[in-house]
C-alpha cells in the first residue's frame, strides 16, 4: 500500500483502478459485506418461502379431512356388494340402464259416484290390506236414492200380489166349497119350485073348466111354473160357469196383468240394487294388497271421476304392488337379437349400487320406436326372502340391468 505524506497533495485515480475497486464491492464477500448482510439474506429467502407454502398444504389438508363425509367405521377400499340373490352363471353380454316400475299399478278412484269426500284413511309409501277403507264420500243423495227404490219396489211387489190374487179367483181350483153349495142349493130350491108349480097346474087342470077355477088362476098357476123353469135353468148354468170356471178372454187379461206386475216388480227390484250399489262405492276400499304410492286428493275436495281435466276430480291415489317390480328399458334395435325372453339379469339399483337383485327378462315389446331405433323391453325383479317391498327399491329409481349370457352361448 502506498503511503501518502502529510501535506502532499493527492494523485487523481487511474481509471483502472477505480472500476476495479467498484468491481470487488460488488462481489459476494467483497469489502463492505458483513455477517448479517445482503448474503446470508439471500440464502435464507427459498427456506423460508419453502416453509409458508408447507403451512399453507397443511391448512388445506386439514380442512379437506374435516369437511370429507364421515364413514360408518369401514374404509371404501374394504367395502363390497352385497349379493342379495344366487350368483348367476356366464358373462355380462349387454349392460343397460332403466327405470324400475310397478307391473300392476292402479288409480283408485269412486266408481259411478260423485261428491264431497268426508273421511280420508291413508298416507303415501303404508302398504294396505285389501278392503281397507280409503276413504268416504258424503252419502246423503245416494242415501235417499236408495229409500225411494226401495219404496218403489214395495209397491211394485204389492200390485203383483193383487194382480195373482185376481187371477186365482178366476181359476176353478181355488173355487171355495161353501161358494158351490149355496149355488147347488138355491139350484134344488128352484127345482123344487118347479115342481110345485107343475103340481098346480095338473090340479088345475083336473078339476076343469067350472066356475071354481077361474081363467086368472089358470095364468097365474102357468106363470109360475114358467118361472121356476127359468129360475132352475139359470142356476144351473150359473154352477156350469162355476165349474167349468171364467171365458179364456179374461184368464188371459188377468195373466198379462201378473206378467206386468212381476215386470215392474223386477224393475224396481234392479233400481234398488243400483242405488244400494252407489251408496256402497261412497265407501272406497283398497282393491288389492298395495301400498299407497301418491295422493291425489284431499278431504273436503268434490270428487267426480267423469269430469277430465279437473285438479279436483279423477282418483283419490295411486296404489301399486311393490313386491312385484319391472325395469323399463329401452334396447338399441342392433342389440335386441342379443337377448331372449327368460334371460337371467342381475340389477342394481343407482341408489343402492352395493345391492345386487336377480331377475329375467319377462317381456319384449311387440313394436318398436322407429324415432330413436329402440324396442322396450321389461324384466322382472326379484326380491329376496325376507326384504320388505319398497325398502330398497322404489317405482321411478333408476337400475343398471346386467343381461347375462348363458353357458352355451358363452361357448359359442
Amino acid at each position: 500500500m502506498v503511503e501518502l505524506k502529510e501535506n502532499e497533495p493527492l494523485a487523481p485515480p487511474s481509471v483502472n483502478g477505480e472500476l476495479r475497486e467498484r468491481v470487488q464491492k460488488l462481489r459476494l464477500g467483497g469489502p463492505g459485506a458483513s455477517s448479517g448482510g445482503i448474503i446470508n439474506r439471500i440464502a435464507w429467502l427459498p427456506w423460508i418461502l419453502c416453509t409458508l407454502l408447507a403451512f399453507a398444504w397443511a391448512f388445506v389438508a386439514v380442512r379437506a379431512y374435516r369437511n370429507a363425509p364421515k364413514d360408518d367405521g369401514e374404509s371404501s377400499a374394504n367395502k363390497k356388494a352385497v349379493v342379495v340373490s344366487p350368483g348367476l352363471p356366464g358373462t355380462i353380454q349387454l349392460e343397460v340402464k332403466g327405470y324400475l316400475m310397478p307391473a300392476k299399478q292402479i288409480a283408485v278412484s269412486p266408481i259411478d259416484v260423485v261428491g264431497k269426500l268426508v273421511f280420508l284413511n291413508f298416507v303415501e309409501g303404508k302398504l294396505y290390506p285389501k278392503d281397507h277403507i280409503l276413504a268416504e264420500i258424503d252419502p246423503t243423495t245416494y242415501l235417499a236414492s236408495m229409500r225411494e227404490a226401495d219404496a218403489t219396489f214395495m209397491a211394485a211387489s204389492s200390485r203383483l200380489e193383487a194382480a195373482k190374487s185376481r187371477r186365482r179367483d178366476l181359476d176353478p181350483q181355488y173355487i171355495l166349497p161353501e161358494e158351490r153349495q149355496q149355488v147347488e142349493q138355491e139350484l134344488a130350491e128352484a127345482k123344487v119350485n118347479e115342481l110345485r108349480a107343475k103340481q098346480e097346474i095338473d090340479r088345475i087342470k083336473a078339476i076343469g073348466n067350472t066356475n071354481a077355477v077361474g081363467t086368472k088362476e089358470i095364468q097365474q098357476a102357468q106363470a109360475d111354473y114358467d118361472s121356476a123353469i127359468a129360475r132352475s135353468l139359470r142356476l144351473s148354468a150359473t154352477l156350469g160357469l162355476l165349474l167349468k170356471g171364467p171365458r179364456q178372454p179374461k184368464i188371459d187379461a188377468a195373466d198379462a196383468d201378473v206378467a206386468a206386475a212381476e215386470n215392474d216388480k223386477a224393475a224396481a227390484e234392479q233400481r234398488l240394487f243400483q242405488a244400494k250399489w252407489r251408496l256402497g262405492n261412497c265407501t272406497i276400499k283398497m282393491p288389492v294388497e298395495a301400498t299407497v304410492l301418491t295422493k291425489k286428493a284431499d278431504i273436503y275436495n268434490l270428487v267426480n271421476p267423469l269430469a277430465f281435466g279437473s285438479a279436483t276430480s279423477g282418483s283419490i291415489c295411486d296404489v301399486a304392488d311393490l313386491s312385484d317390480l319391472e325395469v323399463d328399458i329401452e334396447i338399441l334395435e342392433r342389440d335386441i337379437s342379443k337377448l331372449k325372453v327368460g334371460q337371467l339379469c342381475r340389477v342394481r339399483a343407482d341408489a343402492f349400487s352395493e345391492r345386487m337383485y336377480e331377475g329375467n327378462l319377462d317381456r319384449i315389446m311387440p313394436i318398436a320406436n322407429r324415432a330413436k331405433s329402440i324396442v322396450n323391453v321389461r324384466v322382472k325383479v326379484k326380491l329376496p326372502e325376507g326384504e320388505a317391498p319398497g325398502t330398497y327399491l322404489k317405482p321411478e329409481m333408476g337400475a343398471v340391468v346386467s343381461f347375462m349370457a348363458s353357458s352355451e352361448e358363452k361357448k359359442n
